[in-house]
């Protein structure tokens, strides 16, 4: 599905799917206590041992260390990110709203050379990771609630190239959405909303649920 041509033809209301996610969804979960910690720190302080492991267990906490999606070890997780800074400090004045190609090379860079899953299926975790990083530029993917909303499905294709061009095929959706939506006025200082990726997230996650409601399910 398409989210601007949903809200564009009122088949999705933003406040209503933004209430349900925030009345529904981790509620008392330590995983949002772990991401309010994320987000108390600025960009020039993330670079550190401090972070980087606050960011390894909210990934952990964010269901990102299961047989499926298992993590790296951390030292081998806390290098790569070291490793590839100045990547990481291409992106950090680039906004959803804007990203472009030139954003997407690097991205593309940071998603081949990035060794954050031991598996070889690195496209949701490392959504969430670069979110933490960059919370303005990039939104988090999940199986059950983005894929699903986006292509019906939660399979992730084996192939690496296939799953980076599903990250940025989602991000150009996002783009286009929040690009064509004034979503400024939905971001808080507390809760979920607390960036526009995230915002345009917890739409689709209110989205899904709505409509798994209403399919009396």
């Amino acid at each position: 599905m398409n989210l601007l041509e949903l809200y564009n033809n009122g088949t999705l209301d933003i406040n209503t799917c933004l209430q349900e996610t925030d009345t529904g969804y981790r509620k008392l979960d330590p995983g949002s206590y772990l991401y309010d910690m994320v987000l108390e720190y600025k960009y020039d302080d993330k670079f550190c041992h401090k972070f980087i492991e606050l960011v390894y267990v909210t990934l952990a906490a964010w269901n990102m260390n299961s047989r499926g999606a298992k993590l790296s070890e951390y030292t081998d997780f806390e290098n790569t990110i070291l490793e590839n800074k100045e990547s990481f400090d291409s992106l950090r004045n680039s906004q959803i709203k804007d990203l472009n190609e030139s954003d997407y090379e690097i991205l593309r860079y940071l998603f081949l050379n990035l060794k954050l899953v031991a598996s070889k299926t690195p496209l949701v975790t490392f959504s969430k990771a670069m979110h933490f990083f960059l919370p303005e530029t990039i939104g988090p993917i999940d199986r059950q609630y983005t894929l699903n909303f986006y292509k019906g499905n939660t399979n992730i294709p084996n192939e690496i190239d296939k799953q980076f061009k599903l990250f940025k095929n989602i991000h150009q959706m996002y783009t286009d959405f929040a690009a064509n939506v004034e979503l400024s006025q939905y971001v808080q200082t507390i809760g979920w909303n607390r960036s526009e990726p995230k915002v345009i997230d917890n739409i689709i996650i209110g989205y899904q649920k709505l409509n798994l409601h209403n399919n009396g399910n």
